[in-house]
This record gives C-alpha cells, sequence and structure tokens, in this order.
C-alpha cells in the first residue's frame, strides 16, 4: 500500500514539475508592434531629432518588451530626414514642411524578408510649419 502512495505522489511532483516549465515561453510568438512615443515627433527645425522605442506585444506567455534594435526602421517620407536602426529621427528641412509615418518592421526571416511574415509599427512625423506647406 506504501508504494503505490508514493508511486502516486511522485507520479503528482513530475506533473506539476512538467507544467510549471510549459514550453510556452521557448515558442512565444509576436503579435504587434506599437511605436512610442504613439503620438509621433512634431519637427521644429532642421536637425531636429526625435527617438523611437519600439515594443513588441508577445503571447505565450503574454509579455510586451523592447525590441527597437530588432526591427527595420523606414520613413515613408522622401527628404523628410533620416532614421537609424536605433529608432532615431533626425529632421533633414530648414522650410518645416513634410509629414509622414516612421515604420518599424519585425521580419520573421530578417535575414530573408520576401521569405517570412512582417509585423508593423507606425507613427507620424510632421515639420512644425507643415500646415503653411503647399
Amino acid at each position: 500500500m506504501n508504494r503505490s502512495w508514493i508511486g502516486l505522489v511522485l507520479l503528482a511532483v513530475g506533473a506539476a514539475a512538467m507544467l510549471s516549465t510549459s514550453s510556452c515561453g521557448r515558442s512565444q510568438k509576436l503579435v504587434s508592434v506599437t511605436l512610442q512615443p504613439s503620438g509621433g515627433f512634431v519637427f521644429e527645425g532642421f536637425g531636429a531629432a526625435g527617438q523611437f522605442t519600439a515594443y513588441g506585444t508577445y503571447i505565450h506567455p503574454p509579455e510586451t518588451k523592447d525590441i527597437t534594435n530588432k526591427v527595420t526602421w523606414t520613413l515613408d517620407i522622401a527628404n523628410f530626414g533620416t532614421v537609424t536602426p536605433g529608432g532615431l529621427v533626425t529632421y533633414m528641412r530648414t522650410d518645416g514642411c513634410g509629414s509622414g509615418l516612421v515604420t518599424a518592421t519585425y521580419y520573421s526571416d530578417p535575414s530573408n524578408p520576401e521569405s517570412g511574415s512582417a509585423i508593423i509599427g507606425t507613427a507620424p512625423v510632421s515639420g512644425a510649419n507643415n500646415s503653411n506647406c503647399q
């Protein structure tokens, strides 16, 4: 009788250990990318800069973490400015004009972006004088 109880206790302890070391943490899945500040930046003049941070929201288990250096950064407006691989946007116009989006793209296969999936986050950017531009 004692052996069967010991066997049941060991079985219960083993099951509890397996449940506590779930494989979900090893197979986290990114479901969205958000940028901060989400409202973007309005640049006052030539050389003004703003730092964006990309946050990834994961499931299995749920978690949000900084992925700024794991995304590809782009601006969708020509001659507006530059964006570094770390999310720093520098305004390069002297007239205060221009508006667009800064985009952070996470590729599931960074070495071959065309072959995998992409998850994108965006935020607006504009020049302080943009409402007076043609």
